[in-house]
């Protein structure tokens, strides 16, 4: 009983049941305006064929009376017709055929009656005041109908003529029009409901076809998408903002795990390398040159963790859109001497050259955050030297054509074309960077491509099979 109320309780908050809740209103109401626009049609069209009707019966009987020109006013009795309503009904005989049971009929001659049908029995109609030609009103009579009567007063010259019908047809008809409505209504508004509910569970199975595969997917199975994008409506749109929402978490997770793996292995290997050495210190005593032996190491290593925590930060401030540009006027040839400068103790170590060609013109201004485009020619160089050949040459350079740019060109072992996409993937490295003497976890470029991408500046990479590497930037 419980678990019936609680499902009733799930399907009366459904968007199924809502949809057919609409439906169905909107149904009745369109049922509501349609029956009152038939009730007043019907009612207006046999009202206005009644008048018409009407109307040219009392214009017969006035074309038959004037056609026969008889003196009805001074009218003397004969061998025919004993008195004037004999002879009148005997000229509008006629016109009285229409309908002789239900139709009323009063002729007046100079305000004095000559004929009145059987029917009237003792009811006299009142002549109307008006000197319209054509008067259509309602006459409300019991003795002669418990129904509205209308009427046609036709006034010509000497004649008065009315002609008149109860309304129990049209009353009747439109009682019956609507009984009938308040049995057909009922009938139509439950066969709505059950037809909306229908149309409704066909058009959101496919919702509960893609909740329930949904709800199927975790983190073990994110290489499973929804079925559906092929269909061309908003299922195949929703199927398809879905797996490209799915493709993203699956990214995510991938860039998560490589964190956690990267991270954790790169972490790991110092503070080992830290652990080991300060047990070695614990365990005897060491000399002075010992000692101070440890204290370096350790020391280096510690600058390594503190460059790992430093470079994931940043990343993390870029991800999270937590680092503001200061936006300056940078003269790029001054800054990118400043950096080369810093590194030429470092490649003279790996007899390695680093040749500047800077453009012609004196000064080449960008707009830019100084500190971070730093850090991109800071990183660049660096893995530049690190990967390079030993007794090679590092080009860098600053030109302007069209735009200005910065490139820096080193030989290295050959890259994989396939690869080079992959560069600035987060803590991605090819196998020549896996040695551990180089140094890197991976994050070097992937600082570059955030930082540029936060400028708005283009990088482009190039290599081929001889080791050649170009890194270019366009500003």
């Amino acid at each position: 009983m419980i678990c019936m109320v609680t499902n009733l309780e799930k399907y009366f908050k459904s968007t199924r049941f809502k949809t057919t809740l609409w439906y169905s209103l909107l149904f009745l109401l369109l049922e509501i305006v349609l029956g009152t626009i038939i009730y007043v049609y019907v009612n207006q069209t046999m009202r206005n064929e009644l008048d018409l009707s009407l109307t040219k019966q009392a214009e017969s009987i006035y074309k038959f009376v004037q056609e026969s020109q008889v003196n009805l006013f001074d009218f003397e009795p004969d061998s025919v017709y004993s008195t004037p309503d004999e002879l009148v009904y005997d000229i509008i005989f006629e016109a009285l055929a229409y309908n002789p049971n239900n139709t009323f009929v009063q002729v007046s001659v100079k305000n004095k009656i000559l004929f009145r049908t059987a029917n009237l029995g003792n009811v006299v109609f009142k002549t109307s005041g008006s000197e319209n030609l054509l008067s259509l009103i309602d006459y409300y009579e019991p003795a002669l109908s418990e129904y509205p009567i209308r009427a046609a007063y036709l006034n010509k010259g000497d004649y008065k003529i009315i002609v008149a019908f109860p309304l129990e047809l049209i009353s009747k008809t439109l009682d019956n029009l609507a009984d009938l409505y308040v049995i057909i209504a009922p009938i139509f508004l439950i066969l709505s409901f059950v037809g909306g509910s229908f149309l409704s569970f066909k058009a959101l199975a496919r919702i509960d076809k893609i909740t329930k595969r949904t709800d199927e997917i975790d983190t073990f199975n994110l290489d499973t998408f929804l079925e559906g994008e092929e269909y061309d409506d908003e299922y195949g749109r929703l199927v398809k903002t879905l797996n490209r929402m799915l493709r993203r978490i699956k990214s995510s997770i991938e860039y998560m795990n490589q964190f956690t793996i990267s991270a954790s292995h790169e972490l790991k290997t110092p503070l080992t390398i830290l652990r080991g050495e300060l047990e070695l210190a614990l365990k005897s005593p060491k000399s002075k040159e010992q000692y101070l032996e440890i204290i370096q190491s350790s020391y280096e290593e510690t600058l390594r963790l503190i460059n790992i925590v430093e470079r994931l930060f940043f990343i993390t401030k870029l991800d999270n859109s937590l680092i503001k540009l200061n936006t300056t006027k940078v003269d790029l040839i001054e800054l990118v001497s400043e950096v080369v400068d810093d590194f030429k103790s470092i490649a003279k170590e790996k007899n390695i050259t680093l040749a500047e060609q800077y453009s012609d013109k004196t000064n080449l201004y960008i707009n830019a955050d100084a500190e971070m485009m730093r850090q991109v020619f800071i990183n660049l160089i660096d893995n530049a030297i690190k990967y390079s050949i030993e007794e090679s040459q590092i080009m860098i350079s600053v030109n302007k054509v069209e735009r200005i740019s910065f490139s820096i060109i080193n030989r290295s072992e050959p890259i994989p074309k396939e690869i080079i996409p992959k560069l600035f993937d987060r803590f991605y490295r090819t196998e020549i960077s896996r040695n551990r003497n180089l140094g890197g976890v991976g994050l070097g470029l992937s600082v570059v491509k955030h930082i540029l991408d936060l400028h708005k500046f283009e990088i482009k990479i190039e290599s081929d099979d001889t080791g050649m590497f170009k890194a270019e930037i366009i500003f």
